[in-house]
This record gives structure tokens, sequence and C-alpha cells, in this order.
């Protein structure tokens, strides 16, 4: 078996990094859900935390469904700005409330045409639907009271439907909630209107995207955004509530790996792995005369360093590439010893010479017994 002297890892979502530079465009669409303690800006600044490069936009209204959304200038020309690569649509919380009848009629023509727009102007974004969470209280619906956890599952159901209609993921913002809230219900998720989010909502949901979206977990990421004991608590929920749920919620399992090792031969291997579906062309270049198709990769390096490699994955709707730098360090020179005696007592003393002689690679050990 192999001893790896060093091992780094990346691991990204298919869509979710943009062009050379390796910056995910993110644009969030939605309400006050969305722009209340300015969420986009907590999830780029824990996206930051975990060493990714992002660019975030957020277009958004207050109270505002897909309807609403429609008759707004600002978000298609949001859209239309364009090369997103992420791009994040809420609906309001009471229209998913409501049955499929009411969902057909007055949510799904709206939804068709910012999603249309989207595809027409970002053919290879990641279109991801934000499934919210219940009033702290529930709410009314046709006069009749829902309790917090009856508004979280029709909630939770109406997302579901977008997802069954469009077949675009969902990020679990409304479930992660529910299940935070049961299992910590001595932290604040609300604020003073016992719906809109607190700061710790909005990082729970902040979290739920980092989660979604790079598909790693989120603890450790430290942005001092809110006390560090809830921060912590918050991550480890989403690490064991959102990553195992990640293809159950609509999310592609297309990524890419990059490995670099040093192994007990002493040489510098690169292994990489490109899964983008059948469809897609995947070339790597480690070089200028160093170009190799397919999707997996494996290459021994000369001399150790720091080297550049460069992914093209030419898939229908575009090209992408991605770019990740990888680092070998010089193996430590060992020592040759000549002529080293060692004085031992029986079995203890052969053991310590048999484990020198091993670690130091010499023939000029000598064991003289002491018995």
């Amino acid at each position: 078996m192999l001893k790896f002297k060093s091992l780094f890892w990346f691991c990204l979502g298919c869509t979710f990094l943009a062009s050379a530079s390796d910056t995910t465009r993110v644009l969030f669409i939605g309400n006050s859900f969305t722009g209340n303690n300015d969420m986009p800006g907590i999830f780029q600044k824990i996206c930051r935390a975990k060493k990714k490069n992002v660019h975030v936009e957020k277009c958004w209204k207050g109270g505002a469904s897909l309807k609403d959304q429609t008759a707004r200038p600002e978000l298609f020309a949001a859209i239309k700005k364009g090369k997103w690569d992420v791009v994040v649509v809420q609906g309001w919380s009471k229209e998913f409330v409501q049955d499929k009848a009411y969902i057909d009629t007055s949510t799904l023509p709206y939804a068709t045409k910012i999603l249309d727009t989207i595809k027409a102007h970002n053919p290879c974004a990641q279109i991801l639907f934000y499934e919210t969470w219940a009033y702290r209280d529930g709410c009314e619906k046709d006069s009749v009271k829902l309790s917090f956890e009856e508004m979280s599952d029709t909630i939770i159901k109406g997302y579901a439907y977008m997802n069954s209609i469009f077949n675009h993921p969902v990020v679990p913002v409304g479930r992660t909630w529910l299940s935070f809230r049961q299992k910590h219900p001595d932290i604040n998720l609300y604020d003073t209107d016992l719906y809109h989010p607190s700061k710790s909502g909005s990082y729970l949901a902040a979290t739920t995207f980092f989660t979604s979206i790079f598909h790693e977990t989120p603890v450790g990421a430290i942005t001092k955004t809110i006390n560090y004991n809830e921060a912590k608590l918050i991550q480890q929920h989403c690490e064991q509530t959102v990553l195992p749920s990640l293809e159950s919620n609509g999310f592609t399992k297309d990524y890419y790996l990059v490995s670099a090792t040093t192994d007990d031969n002493g040489r510098y291997k690169l292994k990489a792995e490109a899964h983008y579906g059948a469809d897609a062309k995947v070339t790597w270049y480690l070089a200028k005369d160093k170009v190799f198709n397919g999707s997996k990769l494996e290459y021994f390096y000369a001399a150790p360093g720091t080297y550049n490699v460069r992914l093209k994955v030419e898939m229908p709707c575009g090209t992408r590439w991605f770019t990740r730098k990888i680092t070998f360090k010089a193996k430590k020179k060992i020592k040759k010893y000549q002529n080293i005696i060692i004085f031992g007592l029986g079995g203890t003393g052969q053991a310590i010479f048999n484990y020198l002689h091993h670690t130091y690679k010499s023939k000029n050990f000598n064991f003289v017994s002491l018995n």
C-alpha cells in the first residue's frame, strides 16, 4: 500500500465555476427573504472563508412573488447582464402554500418567463429554486390556521412540484430551517416580526446555499457574522442534513477532482478526473506540449514545484475552463551513516538495530550484544 507524503484534493460541482478565472458568478433573485441581512453577502463571506472565488449580485424586492418579479425591468436587465454560473430564483412563501391549481395559474407562467430569459442569456447557468421557510407561528390558508410544521410541509411540497415541472434543483433552506429549529429551539432564527430572518436565520440560509452549490461541508468557515458557537452548530447541521440530500434535491454529481501526491517511490504523481456526462469532451492542459484528452488522467512530474492544471470541458451549452494549482514539495534527503555500532541487550537491542537499519537505509550498521 502506498503511503502518501502529501495530498491535495479539489472538488467542485459541475456548472458552478466560470471561465478561465475560476470565479463563480451567482445571481440571487428574490424578495426580502433574500435581501434582509444581505444573505447573498453572507454567502459570499462563507465562500471566501472556504477559499472559493465568487462574484455575487442580488436583485430583490420586498414582498415580491414571481408574478411581481416579471413586472420589473431591472430583473431582466440583471439576468441579461450575464455570464452567470448560478441563478437563484425565490418566490413568495405564501404562493407555495397554495394548492397545485393555484400554482399552475398564478406561479408557473411567470416562473417560465423568468427561467426562459435566464436560459436564453446564460445557457450554461445552473438554475436553483430557493425553498423558503415557514413563519414561526405558521399562517392561514383558506381561513384555516396552519402550524409551523404544516406551513413548512406545504412550502416544501410546492417547491418539489416546481422541481418536477422544470427539473431544476431545490436548495432546501426550508427543510434545513425546520430540522434545525426542532433540534435547537433555543436559537432564534426569526426577526421580531416572526417571519423575516434574524441574522442567524440568514446565516443558515447562506450556509445551506454554500453546501448545495459547492457540494462540500461548510464546517470551518469563520466569517464573524454571528456568534461563533451558533455558526458552528449551523455548519454542522448543514453538513449532516444538506450534503446527504443533494441528489434527492435534484443536484447532479458532475464534478472534477485533482490530486497531487508523492508516493513511497518518490514520484510526483498527478491524478485527475472529470465527470460531466457522456456529451462532454474533456481536455487537460499541463503545459504547451502536454495536452491530454479523456475524463481520467495520471501523470508523473520530473521535479517538485508548483504547476498549473487546466481543464477544458466542452458541453452542448458551451465551453468551460477550470484552473487549479498543485504543489509538490521536495523530498527530504536521507542521510546514510557509516560504521555505526549499536550496543544493546538481547532482543530489545536487536529490535532497535532493525528499526534504525530500515529507517536510515544503511548497510554499515553493526549490532553488538551485551548479553
